[in-house]
């Protein structure tokens, strides 16, 4: 996965996510939506051959936290549920 930035804003971030497609893309911009923050989330594929592992961003936020801070709060989020799933189903292969 790679991140690379096209337009930067105060309170506006658009970016790619280079190496995904719609099943992390869509993870992300759900867990987004979840921020009271966060104004507007939303990813398009532009081709669906030449950029199918390429969805372009766009974040917008209130102004009480910056983009790139939603995103880092999103990621974390993403981050921990996955871990809290593979607890539980360490705790079930174990019994």
């Amino acid at each position: 996965m790679k991140i690379e930035v096209i337009k930067r804003d105060k309170n506006l971030l658009e970016f790619y996510l280079v190496g995904e497609d719609h099943t992390f893309a869509n993870l992300l911009n759900e867990t987004l939506h979840e921020n009271k923050h966060v104004t507007f989330a939303a990813y398009a594929i532009e081709h669906p051959v030449l950029m199918a592992r390429k969805p372009r961003f766009r974040i917008s936020t209130d102004g009480k936290v910056t983009p790139e801070k939603a995103l880092e709060e999103a990621a974390q989020k993403i981050f921990d549920r996955a871990k809290d799933v593979l607890e539980v189903w360490e705790g079930v292969i174990k019994k």
